[in-house]
């Protein structure tokens, strides 16, 4: 059997490093700017209402009707 050169395999692993620390910046970088576009739904655009839900680019905003239930108030698409 073949012994492996410990600069390929040193190589291999810095790579691997680099592509991790990539993705874990690129992942955070797309949760930061989900968290801040939910904020501004939630503060911003729906601020007079009770509760509001960004889900895929759309801001629903909802408040009580008479029976205590739950209605969509203000939709929002937002880019």
């Amino acid at each position: 059997m073949r012994k492996i050169n410990w600069k390929i395999v040193a190589i291999i692993f810095i790579v691997l490093f680099v592509v991790e620390t990539l993705f874990w910046i690129w992942s955070t970088a797309i949760y930061n700017s989900e968290l801040d576009k939910n904020n501004e739904c939630l503060y911003d655009i729906c601020g007079d209402y009770v509760d509001a839900w960004y889900e895929e680019d759309i801001c629903t905003c909802y408040e009580y009707d008479m029976t205590g239930d739950l209605i969509v108030a203000k939709n929002k698409y937002m880019k």
